[in-house]
């Protein structure tokens, strides 16, 4: 059956479902191969596939669909923020160290940079890279890009130096944070760079904090070597201000349809692993925000939005700094990113809206419930809009951290939410009074927006029903326009209109959506079926003395080996360890295949290593882990290790016994 086919019969069959035509329906169920369980959802006025269905939809008026979708088609995104700023003109638009700036300032600073930018030659299409975190000149210079039509691209800050040089070949003009010089010189000090701008996270900082953090930053710099060039090339943003006079003509560029308007970058695990600069016009960012506004996020004029994350990613971009924005929020830049930051921005600041990874907020939780243990007091009455994203958690953790949050007087519980930069970030969240099932052992990630559409289809391009796992595609005017100068990489993504995530997901029959893992995050067996390692974690986190899992395959010379990167929940008791470690032994003999063979467990205090870049479980980190695991051997606790071989495989080396003591377990 051709591709066009089956997408014809699917429309046929929701037709015949809305009119009870039963013969037109059983007729196109024969020639799907539908089962008899459709059969409950025919009766309940469904189709059986989510994409048709949209069950969700009930949870919005109709007004939000038809809200979702309609955006000014002749106005740039500065357009539709400066009209925001206006109409809430007596909020805050930006909170930095204390530090508050009025939505009049901050249009005025946008003005002043566009005109500074302008004055510096850069045209209409240019795209200007910008490394480093948000900063509140950072902040008025992304519109400022925008409104004179040019394009900011915020760089990966982990970009190696062959990806940089190809991102920014051809750019002229760069924006670079002090701190991160280092990083980027040997690109950016290249002839073709015409200028560079250097911010420092004391620009806007009152004194006398911005005397003491700029001597200490000096010092810093001079002695790692990463002082900037005394030359007329680079340019301090307090100097380049004073550019801005020279340029006494128009700043707004006339709109264009379609124009790139922002670059953000993708993860890098959607296509291939590597470096994506993924491209938003005005239209898909004006989309995005409408979106979220039709679909009643819990953005209120007033509230205060916390985005301590680098404008790389699009969720920090768009969820965090444009929408917030254009809800009328004031938002409290931090460019600090460390469990401790995140705990005192939290703690002192009180934001209303605050979002990052599942790691991050169990550090904050774990933190929280110990010094609460201490008879510390804590009030998260303000909490209005918490949300998880990035890699999202479980139903346990989620459970326990609500239960502190009421504990510390919060009314609203905790938001769980997805996005994808590819969809230039939201595409699903929590909504109000809308309960949760809790009928699967992840956190289900909310309803998609107002305005998405969202399926789970097989290898052969099959849409699935409901409870099925497939990869999720998703279909929204919010997508993407493209991958940066990556033509070829785009097309595998977006394919007759629909967003290809790589993720593996299902929907159940409420709406809710439930993000696994990613699609090709496992082993192929002999049979050419695909042996999901997250499927084995969570197998071992079903044990309620385990409070975490990651699964890991190591390369060996002989068939699939696997590890065990586990976190005892934390009322175990020392002597119990080994036969816990023997009772999960029998589990993984009972679920893996012959072939494939758990080879030892690594334990870790409290919870598993994240990386300081993704804020999320530091997989990378943990797959060069040689050292450090056990294994019950004949009844015996031994020490396992790998020893690198050729062709980067790895020798597995069975060692001494342990002692006999389980508490040697315990890797510090």
């Amino acid at each position: 059956m051709t591709k066009e086919l089956y997408v014809m019969l699917k429309k046929d069959l929701q037709e015949a479902v809305k009119t009870n035509n039963r013969q037109k329906i059983e007729e196109i169920k024969s020639i799907l191969k539908l089962n008899e369980d459709y059969d409950k959802y025919f009766s309940q006025g469904l189709t059986g596939f989510p994409s048709l269905d949209q069950v969700w939809a009930k949870n919005y008026s109709q007004s939000a669909y038809d809200d979702a979708n309609n955006i000014p088609l002749n106005k740039t995104v500065w357009d539709v923020i400066e009209e925001k700023l206006e109409e809430y003109y007596d909020i805050p638009a930006i909170e930095y160290f204390n530090k508050q700036m009025s939505r009049e300032d901050f249009k005025d600073r946008v003005y002043m940079w566009a005109r500074t930018f302008k004055a510096m030659g850069v045209e209409p299409d240019e795209v200007v890279p910008i490394y480093g975190p948000f900063f509140p000149d950072i902040c008025a210079m992304v519109y400022a890009i925008n409104m004179i039509g040019a394009t900011s691209y915020f760089l990966k800050l982990a970009i190696s130096p062959e990806a940089l040089a190809e991102e920014t070949k051809d750019s002229k003009i760069a924006v670079v944070y002090d701190g991160m010089w280092n990083n980027v010189k040997n690109e950016f000090q290249k002839d073709r760079f015409k200028k560079v701008l250097v911010a420092t996270v004391t620009d806007e900082m009152p004194s006398p904090k911005k005397k003491i953090v700029s001597f200490l930053n000096y010092i810093q710099a001079k002695k790692d070597k990463s002082m900037i060039p005394d030359d007329k090339k680079y340019v301090w943003l307090d100097d380049a201000k004073a550019i801005s006079e020279y340029y006494t003509g128009n700043v707004k560029e006339k709109f264009v349809p379609n124009r790139n308007a922002f670059i953000t970058s993708s993860s890098g695990t959607t296509v291939g692993g590597i470096v994506k600069g993924t491209v938003a016009t005005n239209e898909t960012t004006l989309t995005q925000l409408q979106m979220a506004a039709a679909s009643e996020v819990q953005y209120y004029p007033g509230d205060r939005c916390l985005n301590s994350l680098p404008p790389t990613a699009s969720t920090s971009l768009n969820v965090l700094f444009f929408l917030a924005m254009y809800q009328g929020l004031t938002v409290l830049i931090d460019p600090r990113v460390s469990e401790k930051d995140f705990y005192n921005q939290i703690v002192l600041l009180k934001p209303n809206i605050a979002l990052t990874t599942g790691s991050m907020w169990e550090a904050f939780f774990n933190r929280v419930y110990k010094e609460m243990k201490q008879g510390k007091k804590f009030d998260f009455s303000c909490a209005k809009g918490w949300t998880i994203g990035g890699e999202g958690t479980d139903v346990q953790k989620f459970n326990k951290w609500n239960e502190i949050m009421r504990k510390a007087n919060a009314t609203n519980e905790l938001f769980s939410g997805y996005g994808l930069s590819e969809l230039f970030s939201a595409i699903s969240v929590d909504k109000l009074n809308v309960q949760h099932s809790f009928q699967k052992q992840i956190m289900d990630v909310g309803i998609p927006y107002a305005g998405i559409t969202i399926g789970v289809f097989d290898e052969n391009g099959k849409e699935l029903s409901y409870n099925e796992r497939g990869e999720l595609w998703i279909k929204s005017n919010s997508a993407m326009k493209e991958y940066y100068n990556k033509p070829e990489l785009t097309k595998e993504i977006i394919v007759d209109d629909w967003v290809h995530t790589g993720d593996l997901a299902e929907i159940d029959e409420e709406g809710f959506l439930y993000i696994w893992g990613r699609f090709k995050d496992g082993i192929n067996l002999p049979n050419g079926e695909q042996l999901h390692l997250f499927d084995i974690a969570n197998k071992i986190k079903e044990k309620e003395y385990i409070d975490d899992a990651i699964v890991l395959s190591m390369p060996t010379e002989d068939s699939d080996t696997l590890v065990a990167h586990i976190v005892w929940n934390e009322s175990v008791d020392g002597s119990k360890k080994e036969e816990y470690l023997k009772d999960i032994n029998q589990t993984m003999l009972d679920a893996l295949p012959e072939n494939v063979s758990m080879v030892g467990y690594s334990e870790h205090d409290i919870m598993l290593p994240y990386s300081p870049t993704t804020l999320k479980k530091d997989k990378n980190k943990l797959s060069k882990q040689t050292v450090g695991y056990v294994q019950i051997n004949d009844g015996k606790l031994v020490n396992i290790s790998f020893e690198p071989i050729e062709d980067g495989k790895y020798k597995l080396v069975v060692g001494e016994l342990v002692n006999g003591k389980t508490k040697s377990l315990i890797r510090k």
